[in-house]
């Protein structure tokens, strides 16, 4: 089964995936490509930090399950295996709502998950805490509610992200009455 877990950036989206994939035996992470540079403090393999030619070359060769642009960097999630597919293990999509819409599309019975802040303020302040500058932090901050009402439009489930540990607990007993149905 594939699960998209998307919502606008800074909202806790790659600490909540880690969680959920450590606590979840049967949860796969993928691991998506981006042509941006790695932030300070940011794991190496938060991402397969690429370049534009490799990136082209990949979307070229239908590499992508899904890609997108965003903020002036491309971003893309990788065909997923087979095994995903076949619906042996789960596979786990933490991507930006355009790339969410892409995967609607090739497959249809995904379940899209929606993290939300608990406020707008509050996401401002994440953002600056991770490190995100001014500029981008207005970026960010102006394209949040086209991404949450994007969303939404594909009937994600929606969470909000008070408590990281409460709302781990939330997603994966979501995930967890998906698979027993």
């Amino acid at each position: 089964m594939l699960f998209v877990l998307c919502g606008p950036g800074g909202v806790g989206k790659g600490t909540v995936s880690s969680r959920l994939v450590e606590q979840i035996d049967t949860l796969d992470l993928s691991r998506s490509w981006t042509t941006r540079n790695r932030r300070d403090g940011e794991e190496a393999d938060a991402y397969f930090f690429s370049t534009r030619e490799a990136f082209s070359r990949r979307v070229s060769e239908g590499g992508f399950l899904e890609h997108a642009e965003f903020l002036g960097n491309f971003y893309g999630t990788p065909v997923p295996d087979q095994i995903y597919l076949a619906g042996d293990r789960d596979l786990l999509l933490e991507i930006e709502v355009q790339g969410a819409a892409q995967v609607k599309e090739r497959f249809p019975n995904t379940v899209f998950l929606l993290l939300l802040p608990p406020s707008m303020e509050e996401l401002e302040r994440r953002l600056i805490g991770r490190g995100d500058s001014p500029e981008h932090v207005l970026k960010r901050l102006n394209v949040a509610k086209e991404e949450i009402s994007a969303a939404k439009a594909l009937g994600a489930v929606e969470f909000v992200n008070i408590d990281i540990d409460e709302t781990v607990a939330s997603i994966a007993s979501y995930i967890a009455s998906r698979r027993i149905r």
